[in-house]
């Protein structure tokens, strides 16, 4: 919006407009993100390191962690950044020997195809790469995406990954990451149904003190 030439902002109250009723289709997957998320966080250790989508796939992560009572200081939560979680854990893993799992979601994915496919044909052992596809952007409306309609494993295949697994169960995610910790540049995609608990919160702490905690501890290790 523009008064005479000047950009303005107009800022809405929450519940100010009415609810949208958004019709979701049945995708058949029974799993859920947060289920997952708490799969793969409980697979990885202090000395793995977690770059995360924007959206719910961090707030849930957040959650996580504060349910369990761990540390935040083991994920970078990338905020506001859409389709950047790969490149950003991709410059880490370049400068440390820990291990560094991406995070993505199917829209982040879709979004920024072409700095994959150089992750893939560029990244060491330490990189892995998780992909969790609902078939939407949720964290914005749930609108659908494609990644229901593609091959996303031949596709990070052919963009150059050693080996891509799938996982459609509890088991498959866990022998998928296991799968994972023990080889080179792998990626795992695990399909899942769209949505998220009604309470779901935001992080408590600030993107700034997030990235200084996450620095704070890769250094140490």
């Amino acid at each position: 919006m523009k008064d005479n030439g000047k950009p303005i902002a107009l800022i809405v109250k929450k519940s100010s407009f009415s609810e949208y009723s958004f019709h979701k289709e049945e995708c058949g997957y029974t799993l859920t993100r947060e289920f997952s998320l708490t799969q793969i966080i409980d697979a990885l250790d202090d000395r793995d390191f977690i770059v995360s989508t924007t959206g719910k796939t961090s707030r849930e992560i957040f959650e996580i962690r504060e349910k369990n009572n761990q540390s935040h200081s083991n994920d970078f939560l990338t905020v506001g950044s859409m389709g950047h979680a790969s490149s950003i854990a991709f410059g880490l893993s370049l400068h440390t020997e820990k291990t560094v799992y991406c995070i993505d979601g199917d829209g982040a994915f879709l979004m920024h195809l072409g700095a994959l496919a150089v992750i893939a044909q560029k990244c060491g052992a330490n990189f892995k790469y998780i992909l969790i596809n609902n078939g939407a952007h949720e964290s914005v409306g749930g609108q659908p995406t494609v990644a229901f309609d593609i091959d996303i494993p031949k596709i990070l295949s052919g963009m150059g990954f050693t080996n891509v697994y799938t996982a459609k169960t509890s088991a498959e995610i866990k022998d998928g990451v296991r799968r994972l910790k023990k080889e080179g540049a792998a990626a795992l995609v695990i399909y899942t149904k769209q949505g998220s608990r009604t309470d779901l919160g935001r992080p408590t702490i600030t993107p700034a003190d997030n990235k200084i905690c996450f620095m704070r501890k890769v250094g140490e290790l």
